[in-house]
């Protein structure tokens, strides 16, 4: 699995907040619906879609030197098993090894905090745009493919970082 990217657009959130009108219309306003939405990511995509989704998992790698980080990438998918989106997640394991182990390698990490009931607190970091021969492939469209980078914290402690890229397939359901 390549997943070099090559990035179109960098833009940390809070430059984009404090920028000008124009900068801020570089990002499409249907895709800032869900770029700078700190809510649920799975939650939202089961609204969009109607449909149940579905994690992949492709990559889960423990880092056994310092057993301090466990990287998970995986696709969430509908019923139709048209790949969404992709996410890679990178587990800061000796602060939240209580949360961690309740995840299931296939749920995603919105559903494992919903069902816990847990208040966390998601900064998001910066939005970009990037073309990916890997996520064109996967996503089975051709052009640049929109993410996001952030943090999710804890009791305010950061247990997780997320980076997500999204399918151009979302815009459709807007």
């Amino acid at each position: 699995m390549n997943l070099a990217f090559n990035y179109i657009l960098n833009i940390s959130l809070k430059s984009l907040k404090s920028c000008n009108i124009k900068k801020n219309d570089l990002i499409p306003t249907k895709w800032k619906l869900l770029l700078m939405n700190d809510g649920s990511f799975t939650q939202n995509l089961n609204s969009l879609t109607g449909d149940q989704i579905i994690t992949f998992p492709t990559y889960i790698e423990n880092q056994y030197i310092i057993k301090k980080l466990k990287i998970r990438n995986i696709y969430l998918s509908n019923n139709s098993n048209k790949y969404l989106a992709f996410a890679r997640s990178n587990w800061i394991l000796h602060i939240n090894h209580k949360i961690h182990n309740n995840l299931i390698n296939n749920q995603p990490v919105g559903e494992l905090f919903i069902n816990r009931q847990a208040d966390i607190y998601k900064d998001i970091h910066e939005i970009y745009c990037v073309y990916s021969t890997y996520l064109e492939y996967t996503f089975k469209s051709i052009g640049p493919i929109w993410g996001r980078k952030y943090t999710i914290y804890y009791r305010y402690q950061p247990i997780i970082t997320l980076q997500e890229f999204f399918s151009p397939y979302l815009i459709n359901f807007f």
